[in-house]
């Protein structure tokens, strides 16, 4: 894919002694930046020249970088340097009146993960740590496969839950804990995950409420927040921020989200790393 003033600009950074990676990313960045305009800029649809771009068409794309492709401050910084020096040849040499990038400006890239905790990443040492108790460890295993409390606490939901592939850590914990519930699953008469203590033949499984007072015992003994929504939360925006490359469909199926909660999670995403802007 071409973009104005191609040959002339590429024929610059060679000048300047760039290698020929590095300009081959020049013109991947700028190629993708024209085809996003030609596809989903009206304006530019309407008058597509170089000449008539705006800030907030430079704008728009850069948001869209973060908040639907949740490209990582590194990348963005990456391509924002690479459209401010195109505009910055292009208005040197008088082919365009204005810098339409002037105003723009990087992210900051100590603060990128500050708003979510990467607990994830800590799974197999979390669920070895026999000091926080089955049921915690439980909630943040089926957390990291993308299942909210509402679900997994529903009565069944090892139905389900067994098409899962698990890691052999996974397993291993699994195993554990099938030793640790068995007796209350035959006393409660359910092979259901979470359940009570108390003998009940009625309504054996746990509440969200109770729950929360093992997460609410637990969580002195983590760095991180033990509420089931945040953690559920946190799993997906993790995924996200490490799969920019995939496709919507593979991560709908992977999260098992329909279209319209994919673009909330973003937009949440959003908002929370945009107050770290420069």
């Amino acid at each position: 894919m071409d973009y104005p003033y191609q040959q002339l600009f590429e024929k610059h950074l060679t000048q300047k002694m760039l290698s020929a990676a590095t300009i081959e990313s020049y013109h991947h960045d700028l190629a993708d930046f024209f085809n996003y305009l030609r596809h989903f800029n009206a304006s530019y649809q309407e008058n597509p020249s170089v000449k008539c771009l705006q800030e907030s068409d430079v704008r728009d794309y850069c948001s869209m970088l973060l908040v639907k492709r949740l490209n990582k401050y590194t990348t963005y910084n990456k391509v924002l340097s690479h459209l401010k020096c195109y505009f910055k040849y292009l208005f040197h040499d008088n082919l365009i009146q204005t810098l339409p990038t002037l105003a723009l400006s990087g992210k900051k890239i100590t603060e990128i993960n500050r708003p979510f905790p990467n607990w994830t990443d800590d799974l197999e040492s979390l669920l070895a740590n026999k000091e926080l108790s089955f049921y915690t460890r439980l909630t943040l295993l089926f957390c990291a496969h993308f299942y909210s409390a509402s679900e997994f606490l529903q009565p069944n939901f090892y139905i389900a839950f067994r098409k899962e592939k698990l890691d052999n850590f996974e397993l291993a914990f699994m195993q554990q804990f099938y030793l640790f519930i068995e007796p209350l699953q035959q006393k409660q008469n359910t092979s259901d995950f979470f359940i009570k203590q108390r003998f009940d033949p009625i309504t054996p499984q746990l509440t969200l409420p109770a729950l929360h007072k093992y997460l609410k015992y637990d969580e002195k003994k983590c760095a991180f927040s033990l509420i089931p929504q945040k953690l559920y939360q946190s799993a997906i925006f993790h995924y996200l921020a490490n799969h920019q490359h995939s496709s919507d469909n593979e991560i709908l199926q992977k999260l098992r989200l329909s279209p319209a909660s994919l673009n909330y999670y973003r937009q949440i995403y959003w908002k929370k790393v945009s107050l770290y802007d420069l």
